[in-house]
């Protein structure tokens, strides 16, 4: 499962991934949007070529773990999804939710690529 936001390590939300091993630190494939919602949370969206790579940490959560504990643990604003990472593979991860009629203010942070450089600059 691919991690962006604050479910990575030292985040406030890391404790969602229970012990599951980090398998590496990367970054999506140059193609997507990321948004900031409403300031409280990132969200993945793929536009295709002319995106932005967004820094991760992809862990190996058992299914157990990713549904009972971390995809309750999600905001309403994200779905779950499959994303490309920078290698050519393919990861799940939380991304944008397409339709969402009470989403709130979306903010492009495409330029920082990085939930922690945002929150650094907020």
């Amino acid at each position: 499962m691919f991690l962006n936001g604050t479910a990575m390590a030292g985040g406030a939300d890391h404790h969602l991934v229970g012990g599951a091993p980090l398998v590496t630190r990367t970054t999506t494939a140059a193609r997507y949007r990321f948004h900031a919602v409403g300031g409280r949370y990132p969200a993945l969206e793929d536009v295709g070529p002319g995106g932005a790579a967004v820094e991760g940490e992809v862990y190996d959560l058992s299914y157990e773990q990713l549904r009972e504990v971390l995809l309750p643990g999600e905001p309403d604003g994200l779905e779950l999804g499959v994303i490309e990472l920078a290698d050519g593979s393919g990861s799940l991860a939380m991304v944008l939710r397409r339709e969402y009629p009470a989403l709130p203010p979306l903010t492009d942070i495409s330029e920082l690529a990085s939930w922690r450089a945002y929150r650094e600059r907020a």
